[in-house]
């Protein structure tokens, strides 16, 4: 087949939507069992280079100012344009070209508008009715499939589940470089000990009753939380980490290069992740594959990545939080268990069986 793939985030674009679209990109093209694959690139991009070529690689660069936009109106027409048999998209379809396949991250805008403003709520609402027309309708967790399916997605076209993998750069430090971890532990300024938080700052991520329970905990090493501010963030978060950082009980990184995000994981105690609604939670994955032990939440797409390797709490109960992080800190046969048992449920997930598993969908 002439397979074409939206590609535009491969160089930019949201954190974790590029994080996909790159490791699913390289895989694809590793994986690829004979078709003609045509990468959708961003023209701004135009001169950054591309590390993948071969008779069956072709490069498209089209505008990306809009995503729905390009998807809706440029793609379809560089898809007849070049005999596709179909277009993976990204979120948004078309009714117009080849054959649309439609991945889908999520649709938590339906489920919880309050996270999400009035222009990304008008913005995401074309995406269940383009999915009418998908061909194939793929998405990342089986969590996020009953969502889509409760708001109506999926009804003519059978959902697919296409779980992410992890990077494997993402490993025990044991197995890491003892001098950058200790570099990076320099750099930063990181404590001997401490918890971690990784994620943007916004009011869906949930760190408010985090940073209540770790007040109940006053023996708690301190929380390093990775992100920067999202547009939403929760009331009176800014001042309760800013008293926190006064405290030394939070250490605030804002966004750090991915090359130093490993050594900042492998080195933690503990991974918190309250959030309140996830698609998949790929930094749960992350910290799995880096041996510390997971603290998330016993709702949406958490529970169903961890598979019992994490300690599950009540997301909107900070005593929950509490005891569970009290259970971790107090208990380290739990700690090494957790552990254990997260770095062989990280193994189940892979980039490659990722994009084998993509093939045979649009294959059939």
């Amino acid at each position: 087949m002439k397979i074409g793939i939206d590609a535009k985030w491969f160089f930019s674009g949201p954190v974790s939507n590029q994080v996909v679209v790159r490791n699913l990109v390289e895989n694809l093209v590793r994986e690829n069992p004979g078709h003609e694959l045509y990468f959708f690139l961003n023209k701004k991009h135009r001169n950054l280079p591309f590390p993948f070529e071969g008779p069956q690689i072709k490069t498209v660069f089209v505008w990306a100012g809009n995503n729905m936009l390009s998807n809706l109106l440029l793609l379809p027409f560089w898809g007849k344009k070049l005999g596709l048999d179909g277009i993976l998209y990204q979120n948004f379809g078309s009714i117009l070209g080849p054959k649309p396949w439609v991945y889908i991250h999520d649709v938590i805008y339906l489920s919880h508008p309050e996270f999400f403003s009035l222009p990304e709520r008008l913005y995401f609402s074309l995406m269940p009715l383009l999915s009418r027309f998908a061909d194939k309708i793929i998405t990342i967790s089986e969590s996020e499939k009953k969502r889509m399916q409760a708001y109506g997605l999926g009804k003519r076209t059978e959902i697919s589940v296409l779980h992410h993998g992890k990077e494997p750069e993402f490993k025990p430090a044991r197995e890491q470089n003892s001098e950058k971890l200790e570099a990076v532990r320099q750099q930063y300024q990181l404590p001997a000990q401490y918890l971690l938080y990784v994620g943007r700052l916004n009011a869906r991520k949930n760190i408010g009753p985090l940073l209540q329970a770790l007040k109940e905990i006053p023996d708690a090493p301190p929380l390093v939380i990775v992100g920067e501010a999202d547009w939403k963030s929760e009331p009176g978060l800014k001042e309760s980490l800013d008293k926190f950082s006064r405290e030394n009980k939070v250490l605030l990184l804002g966004k750090v290069p991915f090359s130093d995000l490993p050594s900042i994981l492998c080195m933690a105690e503990i991974f918190c992740f309250p959030s309140l609604a996830e698609g998949f939670g790929l930094p749960v994955l992350e910290a799995m594959a880096s041996g510390v032990p997971v603290l998330t939440s016993k709702d949406s797409a958490m529970s169903e990545v961890c598979a019992g390797a994490a300690i599950l709490v009540d997301p909107i109960e900070p005593g929950s939080i509490r005891s569970g992080i009290s259970e971790l800190l107090e208990k380290p046969e739990i700690r090494k268990e957790m552990s254990e048992k997260g770095l062989e449920r990280a193994k189940e997930f892979d980039w490659k069986k990722t994009a084998q598993k993509l093939f045979q969908i649009l294959e059939s």
